[in-house]
C-alpha cells in the first residue's frame, strides 16, 4: 500500500496502552475492500488482519537481525582467529629471538657476564659501606641511636626481606636478578660435566665387561709365562680364535716339549682383570670353555689382584680340580705364583704321559707352607705403604720397617724358587 493512497494524518491514529483507536481513517486497499465486503464480520475480519500482519513484521524483523547478528559474529570470529594466530605466531618468534641458545638475551647475558659480577660486586660494597647512608650498616647504626622504645621496631624492618623498603628486601632483588641467569650458565656447566663422567664410568665399565680383561695385564702374564717356561712353547691366542666357532676364549697356550711327535701336551692360561668371576664355579666354567677352545688338558686362571678371589682361597695359589687352579700376577706377589701353577700342571702332565713320565719328587706342602710365609710378609709391605699414604709421621718407621720386609719375602721367595728349580731339574 503506497503511503500517496492513504489519507490518514497522525492526529487519527491514537495508542493508548494496548489499546488503538483509529478516528475518522480512510484509504485505499482493493484486496482489503474485497476481503471485507465478503466477509460477514467485518470488524472482527480487520481486528485479525491487524494482528496477523503486525506477528509477520515481528517476526520478518527478528529474523533479519538473527541473520545479521549471526554474520556479524561470524565475521567477527574469522578476524578473531585470524588476529589470534598471527599473535602467536609473532609471540613464537619474538621468544626464539630473545630466548634460545642463540638469542639475543642469552648472548647479551654472556657477554655481560663480567660486567654483572662488577655490579654486583659494587651492590654488595654499597650494602656494607658504612659510609653510605643507605647501605646496612649505616640503617643499624642508625636504628641502635634511636630511642630504646623504637629499636626493636626499626630492626626488624630493616633486616625484614618481606618489607620492600628494607635493604635486604632489595639486596634479595638484586642478587636474585643477577644470580638467576648465573646460576643457569653454572648449571649447563655442571650438566654437561656431569655428562662427561658418566660417560667416562659407563666407558669404563663397557670396556671391563665386553673384554674381561686389561691389555697391561695380559702382556705382564705373557712376558712372565715366556720367562718361566723355558724350553716349552708359550704362544699368545688371545685374539684368535680357537676350536670353538668365534670364540678367543684362552689368552695363552704353553706347549709342553715333551721330545714326541705323539704327545700334545697344553696348558691354557686365562688372564683377568675384572670383578665378574668370584665364585670357584665362575672360573671353572670359563676355564673349561678355554680349555676346550685351545684343545688344552689344564687350564689356570690368572688375576692381577689377590683381593679378586679372596673369597675362594687366602692363598694365591689355588688348586679348584684335578687339572685347574688358580693364581695371581702382579708387583707385589711376583712371578712366583704363576711359576708354581705352571710346573704343578707341568709335572702332572709330565707323569700321566707314557712317553714323558718320570718319578718327581717335589713336596707341594712344602711349597705351600712357603708361599704362605710369602705372602704374609707381602700383606706387611701392603700395610706399610698403608701406612706411609695415611700418616706422613710413620714414614722414618717405614723406612726401617720396609727393607727388613723385602728381605724377608726375597729370602723366602729364593728358597721356593731353588726348590721348585732343584726338583724340575731332577
Amino acid at each position: 500500500m503506497k503511503a500517496d493512497k492513504l489519507k490518514i494524518e497522525d492526529r487519527n491514529i491514537e495508542v493508548n496502552g494496548k489499546k488503538v483507536f483509529l478516528n475518522d481513517v480512510s484509504f485505499e486497499n482493493q484486496d482489503l475492500a474485497e476481503y471485507l465486503s465478503e466477509s460477514d464480520d467485518k470488524l472482527a475480519s480487520l481486528v485479525n488482519i491487524i494482528e496477523l500482519g503486525v506477528k509477520t513484521m515481528n517476526s520478518l524483523k527478528n529474523s533479519i537481525e538473527r541473520d545479521f547478528t549471526q554474520k556479524t559474529f561470524q565475521s567477527i570470529a574469522v578476524e578473531m582467529k585470524k588476529n589470534l594466530s598471527d599473535s602467536i605466531e609473532n609471540i613464537g618468534d619474538e621468544f626464539e629471538k630473545y630466548f634460545n641458545e642463540d638469542g639475543e638475551l642469552i648472548k647479551e647475558l654472556s657477554e655481560n657476564k663480567e660486567k654483572m659480577i662488577e655490579e654486583l660486586n659494587s651492590e654488595l660494597e654499597k650494602f656494607i659501606d658504612p659510609n653510605n647512608r643507605d647501605s646496612a650498616t649505616s640503617k643499624l647504626t642508625e636504628i641502635l641511636e634511636t630511642e630504646e622504645g623504637k629499636v626493636l621496631e626499626a630492626f626488624e624492618k630493616a633486616l625484614n626481606p618481606d618489607n620492600k623498603e628494607s635493604q635486604i628486601h632489595k639486596l634479595k632483588e638484586n642478587l636474585e636478578k643477577k644470580f638467576t641467569n648465573e646460576i643457569k650458565l653454572l648449571t649447563d656447566d655442571i650438566e654437561k660435566i656431569l655428562q662427561e663422567l658418566k660417560i667416562d664410568k659407563v666407558t669404563a665399565e663397557i670396556k671391563e665387561k665386553s673384554t674381561g680383561k686389561g691389555a697391561t695385564h695380559e702382556d705382564s702374564v705373557q712376558q712372565a709365562l715366556t720367562e718361566i717356561a723355558i724350553g716349552d712353547v708359550v704362544e699368545r691366542t688371545g685374539e684368535i680364535v680357537g676350536l670353538i666357532t668365534k670364540s678367543k676364549v684362552g689368552d695363552h697356550v704353553i706347549e709342553l716339549n715333551t721330545g714326541s711327535k705323539s704327545s700334545d701336551l697344553k696348558i691354557v692360561f686365562e688372564s683377568k682383570s675384572a670383578n665378574t668371576y668370584n665364585s670357584s664355579s665362575a672360573i671353572t666354567k670359563e676355564l673349561d670353555k678355554a680349555m676346550e677352545n685351545r684343545g688344552a688338558d689344564f687350564g689356570i686362571f690368572v688375576f692381577d689382584s689377590y683381593e679378586r678371589f679372596d673369597k675362594i682361597s687366602s692363598l694365591p695359589f689355588h688348586i679348584l680340580s684335578e687339572n685347574m687352579a688358580l693364581t695371581v700376577l702382579n708387583e707385589e706377589t711376583g712371578d712366583l705364583p704363576l711359576k708354581i701353577s705352571y710346573i704343578w700342571a707341568k709335572s702332572i702332565l709330565m707323569n700321566a704321559d707314557e712317553v714323558t713320565s718320570k718319578s718327581l719328587g717335589i713336596s707341594y706342602d712344602e711349597i705351600i707352607k712357603g708361599l704362605t710365609e710369602a705372602v704374609t710378609q707381602v700383606k706387611k709391605l701392603s700395610t706399610a705403604k698403608s701406612n706411609n699414604k695415611k700418616a706422613y709421621d710413620a714414614v722414618e718407621a717405614n723406612e726401617t720397617l720396609i727393607p727388613e720386609i723385602r728381605k724377608n719375602v726375597q729370602e723366602k721367595l729364593s728358597e721356593l724358587i731353588s726348590l721348585l728349580d732343584s726338583d724340575e731339574d731332577e
